[in-house]
């Protein structure tokens, strides 16, 4: 039992809300920033050794392989982007890519800040860059077009024009995921293709 006074420790993969008492708003936005960065990295780190483990590959392979992988995830996300039906059970509604997700529910935000237009979370470009790289033209498209539908005096003819403009985009990134499947078979043997069929990271 701690003694009186003492501090109780933190989970792991907690913020330190303790810490965080004194802190200024900037100072916590700061924080959260440099704690969810942290968490994404350790988790990247995580799925890395378990595929890697899975797709049994000594370290001279895996790092050949895992670049051209990271390649197909990023493509295979942007093909299949969009929203998450409302009936799902879980607290995603932003997907990019079947069982791929984040965000929480009701509409978009991110791990690092938006602002809110009526009912609808909408991500600041700023916050995501700092998880998964440049924001890509489906996300931004995606945005807009959530927009749009909660805007009661947009188009028919706006949201068509954004649609096709999502298609393209999608259709784009199919195109590049073939390749970029390709390219991943070729340092791969049968049973490490066979693997990553099942998982639906190969056609």
């Amino acid at each position: 039992m701690s003694s009186r006074g003492t501090r109780p420790p933190r989970m792991p993969g907690q913020p330190d809300f303790e810490r965080m008492r004194n802190m200024s708003p900037e100072e916590k936005t700061k924080y959260f920033q440099q704690f969810f960065e942290e968490q994404h990295e350790a988790m990247e780190q995580q799925e890395s050794i378990a595929m890697q483990q899975a797709l049994g590959a000594d370290d001279k392979q895996w790092k050949i392989i895992e670049p051209r992988l990271k390649k197909v995830k990023r493509y295979r996300e942007q093909a299949f982007i969009g929203i998450k039906p409302p009936f799902q059970s879980n607290f995603t509604s932003f997907s990019k890519g079947p069982g791929v997700a984040r965000g929480f529910g009701g509409g978009f935000q991110f791990q690092a800040g938006g602002s809110m237009q009526g009912r609808t979370m909408v991500p600041s470009s700023t916050a995501r860059r700092d998880f998964d790289g440049p924001v890509t033209d489906g996300e931004i498209l995606c945005e807009e077009i959530q927009i749009l539908l909660n805007y009661p005096q947009s188009t028919p003819e706006q949201l068509s024009r954004k649609l096709d403009a999502l298609r393209i985009a999608r259709e784009k990134a199919r195109r590049q995921l073939i390749a970029a499947q390709q390219q991943l078979r070729e340092v791969m043997d049968f049973r490490q293709q066979a693997r990553l069929v099942l998982m639906g990271l190969l056609d």
